[in-house]
Parts: C-alpha cells; structure tokens; sequence
C-alpha cells in the first residue's frame, strides 16, 4: 500500500512541477516574443498570438492532469 502512495505522488508532484513549467514557458514565450518579433505587428495581431498561445497552454496543462485523472 505504501508503494502505491508514493506512486500516486509521485504522479501528481510531476504535473504539478509541469503545469509550472508550461506556464513560465508560456510567460516567458509572450515577453521575448513582445519584446523581439512584435515590432511590426499592431494591437490586433500582439492579441491573437496572446489568445491562441493561451489556449495551447491550456490545452497542454488539460491533457496532463485528464490523463492523470483518468488512471
């Protein structure tokens, strides 16, 4: 029983650590992109790439903790 806890923790402790780190990334993916390749697009187009990157954020972070919750 004990090896089925750890397991278990072990399990969400990694989705934990990688829902953090998709969601840095993403933060991190917004300012160098704001800040580097943005130049010439206007408000709009800044907003689009913000909304759809969001969204595969999301996307991702979903697929982790449904496949988890699904064993």
């Amino acid at each position: 029983m004990r090896e089925a806890e750890m397991v278990a923790m072990n399990s969400i402790s990694s989705r934990t650590i990688g829902t953090v780190v998709a969601l840095f990334g993403w933060l991190a993916f917004i300012a160098l992109y704001l800040a580097f390749y943005a130049g010439g697009f206007d408000f709009w187009q800044k907003l689009a790439v913000f909304i759809a990157s969001g969204a595969i954020v999301i996307a991702v972070v979903a697929v982790l903790w449904i496949r988890w919750a699904m064993k």
